[in-house]
């Protein structure tokens, strides 16, 4: 199955200008299977969400995107925005607490800008790994987010290695905020998922990838190369 695991529409803030009926239309003429909606700090309801879908073939997954301490977490199985989790230990609690699922989204964004715009010397790659894996973020979730549709190649691949150091399989979504990009970077999922709990129990599992659609629709699976330097 393929779910394009965040996504965002008009419900979650000012920056995006997708609906919710353009996702479920844009969804289905892509051929995606299913998408996870993650607003930032709020949740659209998962009977809400249900309604929208009850006439598709299409999953929604209710998600939040939080913006915590250490940077931006997914979390998924809560449903509400509860007082404390921008910390993100407390986030940690309460994932543990209700069998939820933690993922870091886009951890390296803007990681490379200082060394871009001439305001660093240029690192070599060992030392840029040594910089990322020591990130507080990566100590507080399941799973990192290693394609991201608004990072940059350098940003995701740096991420892939990331995850990879530390035997996670990294997960893919678009980042859309409009009906551009969606589902142009996807997470392949091994068993059916009809909800949010079949999606936690198949994350929570390991059966899924990453993967890049291609220009004739195709998915291509992440292969996780290591970048030369």
């Amino acid at each position: 199955m393929v779910i394009d695991l965040h996504v965002h529409t008009t419900k979650g803030g000012y920056d995006s200008i997708l609906s919710l009926p353009q996702l479920i239309e844009e969804v289905e003429r892509r051929g995606l299977d299913g998408v996870c909606v993650t607003e930032h700090n709020s949740v659209w309801g998962r009977e809400e969400l249900e309604r929208f879908t009850s006439d598709h073939d299409v999953i929604l997954v209710e998600g939040m995107e939080v913006e915590t301490d250490v940077g931006h977490i997914v979390i998924l199985g809560l449903d509400r925005y509860i007082s404390g989790i921008h910390k993100a230990s407390e986030l940690r609690r309460i994932a543990d607490e209700i069998g939820g699922f933690l993922i870091a989204v886009h951890p390296f964004r803007r990681f490379f800008d200082s060394e871009e715009l001439g305001l660093k010397p240029v690192r070599s790659w060992s030392q840029v790994s040594e910089e990322a894996i020591a990130l507080p973020i990566l100590g507080v979730v399941d799973e990192i987010e290693v394609l991201n549709g608004c990072c940059t190649e350098r940003e995701n691949s740096l991420a892939l290695q990331m995850a990879r150091r530390l035997g996670l399989r990294g997960t893919a979504g678009s980042d859309a905020h409009s009906r551009h990009g969606i589902g142009c970077f996807s997470t392949i999922f091994e068993r059916e998922i009809r909800d949010e709990r079949d999606l936690i129990a198949e994350l929570k599992a390991g059966r899924f990838y990453p993967a890049q659609r291609l220009l004739g629709g195709e998915m291509m699976p992440c292969n996780g190369e290591a970048p030369p330097g």
